[in-house]
């Protein structure tokens, strides 16, 4: 069976990895393989679909008028 070696993993990874597997019951390497196939299963995120939601949100909002460059001033201002 393949294997890897992850080389200059920083702390505060190996930490939360040896807390998951230790909750989960499993060994540190039975906890990577677990967090791998989960990530690997995962459905990748359509960037283009949502890209293209968002853009036809923003249309449809514009015809109602919006004032986007003042909404935006108001927004980072709330943020400073």
């Amino acid at each position: 069976m393949p294997s890897i070696l992850l080389k200059n993993l920083p702390e505060h990874l190996h930490s939360g990895l040896k807390a998951r597997a230790a909750r989960n019951h499993r060994s540190l390497n039975k906890e990577a393989i677990a967090l791998l196939e989960a990530a690997i299963a995962a459905p990748a995120a359509d960037t283009d679909d949502a890209l293209a939601r968002l853009f036809t949100a923003g249309d449809a909002l514009a015809r109602t008028g919006v004032d986007f460059e003042a909404w935006a001033a108001q927004s980072r201002d709330v943020w400073r």
